[in-house]
Order: C-alpha cells, then sequence, then structure tokens
C-alpha cells in the first residue's frame, strides 16, 4: 500500500519500485508520505474447496513431490527411509479433504520444516538427521504402514445381449406413434447425418442407432469410392486394353470378342449408379414415414395438451402451444 497526503493506495512489491527514486529524493518526497509493501496472498473463494482450487492443489503437489524425492537423497536407514516415505504418502492421504484455512496452514508448516530439515540432512547436518530419527521413532506404526486400496468386491454387470436388428415389434418406424403413454409424450426430432434420415428419440443416442448409422455411411462411403476408383482408373485402363487387342488382332488376322474390357467396366459403373439411386429413394421413404411420424405425434402431443418447444429451453427456435 501506498499513502500519499493522506490517501492510500494498493500496490505491491513490484509497483513500489517505480517509486524508489521519489523516495530517495528529500525535495521531492513530501513529509507525510508512508511506504508500506505487502505481499499479494490470493483469496480463494468461501465457495470452492481446498482440493479443487488450482492454487492449492499446485502447492500441495509440489509440496508431495519435493518430500518424496528429498527421501531417497537422505542418509537414513532403509527401514526409516521407507517409514517415513510411507508416513508422508498416507499423512497426504489423510489431509486431501480438509478445509480449515487454519488446519492447512499447521500441515504446510510442517511439510516445509521437514523439507528443510531434509536438505539440511543431504548436506550433512547432523542435527536435522537426528531430528528426522527421532521425528521418525515418534511416527505412529498404522502411518508407517504401506497403503493398501481396499479391494472392490463389485461382480461385474452381466453383458447386455447386443442385437444385430431390432424385431419388427420393437422397431421405431412400425410402432410409432404412440396411442398412450405412461407419461409426457416425447415427441421425436427427424434429424440427418450426412444425409442419412433418422429420429432423435433420446439423448444420449442409443448404440444401435449410432451403429446403424455408422454402417449406412460406410455403405456410401464404398459406394463413391468405387465409382472414383471405376472412373478414374479401371475405365482408362480398360480402354487401352481394348485397342492393345484391336491390334493384336489386326496383326494376326483373328476377330475378337464381341464384348470388350471397356463394356464390362462401364457396367460396373451403371451398377454403381443404380446402387446409389436405390440409397436414395430408401432415404426418401424413410424420410417421409419418420416425418409422418413426428406429425402424427405432434397432433397427439398438442391433444394431450403438451406445449412442444423445439430448440434450446432458453432460445428455442419454435414453440408450438395447443389450442
Amino acid at each position: 500500500m501506498i499513502a500519499i497526503c493522506g490517501t492510500v493506495y494498493s500496490t505491491t512489491r513490484d509497483h513500489t519500485s517505480k517509486f524508489k527514486r521519489f523516495c530517495d529524493d528529500p525535495e521531492m518526497r513530501p513529509s507525510n508520505l508512508i511506504i508500506v509493501t505487502t505481499v499479494p496472498i490470493p483469496c480463494m473463494p468461501r465457495f470452492l474447496q481446498p482440493k479443487k482450487s488450482t492454487q492449492h492443489r499446485v502447492a500441495a503437489f509440489a509440496l508431495y513431490r519435493a518430500l518424496l524425492s528429498r527421501c531417497s537423497s537422505t542418509p537414513l536407514a532403509d527401514d526409516d527411509r521407507t517409514s517415513l516415505r510411507n508416513a508422508i504418502r498416507n499423512k497426504f492421504r489423510k489431509n486431501r479433504k480438509i478445509e480449515s484455512p487454519y488446519q492447512l496452514g499447521l500441515s504446510f508448516k510442517a511439510g516445509y520444516e521437514a523439507l528443510d530439515h531434509l536438505d539440511a540432512s543431504a548436506t550433512g547436518v547432523a542435527a536435522s538427521l537426528a531430528f528426522l530419527q527421532r521425528m521418525i521413532s515418534r511416527i505412529p506404526p498404522r502411518l508407517k504402514r504401506t497403503f493398501q486400496p481396499r479391494p472392490r468386491n463389485r461382480t461385474p454387470d452381466p453383458p447386455k445381449e447386443r442385437l444385430a436388428s431390432l424385431p419388427p415389434e420393437r422397431a421405431v418406424l412400425n410402432v410409432r406413434p404412440y396411442a398412450k403413454t405412461s407419461g409426457p409424450r416425447h415427441v421425436p426430432i427427424l434429424a440427418s447425418a450426412n444425409g442419412v434420415p433418422f429420429l432423435r428419440l433420446t439423448k444420449p443416442q442409443p448404440p444401435a442407432l449410432s451403429r446403424v448409422i455408422r454402417q449406412r455411411l460406410q455403405r456410401r462411403n464404398d459406394l463413391f469410392d468405387s465409382k472414383v476408383l471405376l472412373a478414374n482408373w479401371w475405365l482408362p485402363l480398360s480402354q487401352q486394353e481394348d485397342r492393345w487387342d484391336i491390334m493384336m488382332n489386326a496383326q494376326l488376322g483373328e476377330v475378337g470378342d464381341e464384348t470388350g474390357w471397356t463394356e464390362a467396366v462401364q457396367m460396373a459403373i451403371q451398377q454403381n449408379v443404380v446402387a446409389h439411386h436405390k440409397e436414395l429413394v430408401k432415404d426418401a421413404e424413410m424420410t417421409k414415414k419418420m416425418q409422418r411420424i413426428v406429425d402424427l405425434e405432434t397432433e397427439l402431443a398438442l391433444a394431450e395438451g403438451q406445449t412442444i418447444m423445439r430448440g434450446r429451453k432458453r432460445r428455442p427456435l419454435s414453440v408450438i402451444k395447443p389450442n
């Protein structure tokens, strides 16, 4: 803090250095100038637990790693070094849920004091080594033991039966719309995944629906890759083969086959186009069925007195209210 002419200004040690020349000059410095330098202490919100605070976690982990690393360089017996290392681990594990600032201050003070003695003992200070030996002898036996996590006796859930496809009596396009529901009616949303139509019923998306969408998209990608390969690789190659056959037949005086390589490749290209057209027709038919389901579900929901909202709750795209 800086107080100039009765006014108090808050600053830090770095900001105070800017006033050094001003303060050292007795002619420029007022008689009522008081400079007090304070070290900023980060204040943790009261609603935030220490174990969830970034500053607290960084300081705690740094102290924890420093204590464990210093244990290896301390000239102690192997048993004492192991006991001290186990005590550090168990104590940190025990105090990880402390929220009292007073208790946290004592814990950090004890940790830094132990760290100073570990550093001093590594340099050959006998007093620090004796202090560590006395401290290890006073540690309760339960803290010296190696931590062993409790075995989890939870039995794994039996794997669910994964159906290759839903039976007809459970297919969405066959059972929707529901005439009656046990609770509020959830109107499905007609959505599209890269051109593949589907009904968004619940969140998260069911694995079976994700699998169907993935298979449909893979089928579409395979058709496109085949089309590119046939048009850019096999068709030019077949044309060259046909020209070669014509040259050989002309030299040998033979009559070639009526169907050449090019016709076979063009037939494969036509089959690819037909398969792609079938996929588009199938998607169009499914879109009509799904849109019909959405319309019927919407009518039933409005008849039951429900308000249908599309989009986010705070910023809906559309709101349909019953008459």
